[in-house]
């Protein structure tokens, strides 16, 4: 099966865009340059990314404070 955006020539992403809670936003495609939200039709928050992240398992976490 063919990427319509592909066969239309439209400038996108396939891979997806993790949007991190404390860290830059990173894509899974290693060539992806440019990480605007338009080019990707495929975004996850970092606490949705099945194995976890750091920033998202820190920011669940409560603060000790004493």
């Amino acid at each position: 099966m063919a990427c319509a955006a592909c066969a239309d020539s439209l400038d996108h992403c396939h891979g997806t865009l993790i949007v991190h809670r404390t860290d830059p936003t990173e894509c899974t495609e290693e060539q992806c340059a440019d990480l605007t939200v338009m080019r990707h039709p495929l975004i996850l928050d970092c606490g949705d990314v099945p194995l976890g992240c750091r920033c998202a398992d820190s920011a669940a976490r409560p603060s000790r404070a004493s």
